[in-house]
């Protein structure tokens, strides 16, 4: 048995909170390389014509008090893919200068919004 599973130095519910554990990140490693098969230099190009004035090239935006920028560096491809289509779909309030986020992505399609999900989740937060 794994050293970490064994009852001894653990209770039951610490055991059934480490297996959870494992199998929840298990899950979003996996889905997030699995949404990752986007093309991140598709994603990239999009990013530097469509994204890149608020959130940087690179996804690491340099927010003001007066308008704060979400980072997307780093983020998780699943989480990104997500928000994306919730914003394309309204089902996510736009609170960006002229609702730009929802009128750029509502006009994207799926392999777009994958492609810039892998592009951003690829880059590296500062």
């Amino acid at each position: 048995m794994v050293s970490w599973l064994q009852v001894g130095s653990f209770g039951e519910a610490d055991v059934a909170l480490r297996i959870a554990s494992t199998l929840t990140l298990s899950f979003f490693a996996t889905a997030s390389a699995v949404l990752a098969e986007g093309d991140p230099e598709h994603g990239r190009d999009l990013a530097r014509t469509n994204c890149a004035r608020c959130h940087g090239v690179d996804g690491n935006a340099r927010s003001t008090s007066f308008q704060p920028v979400p980072m997307l560096a780093g983020q998780p491809a699943v989480y990104l893919l997500e928000q994306m289509r919730n914003y394309a779909s309204g089902k996510r309030e736009d609170t960006s200068k002229g609702s730009a986020m929802t009128n750029f992505l509502r006009d994207l399609t799926d392999q777009d919004l994958e492609d810039l999900a892998a592009y951003y989740a690829g880059q590296a937060r500062y």
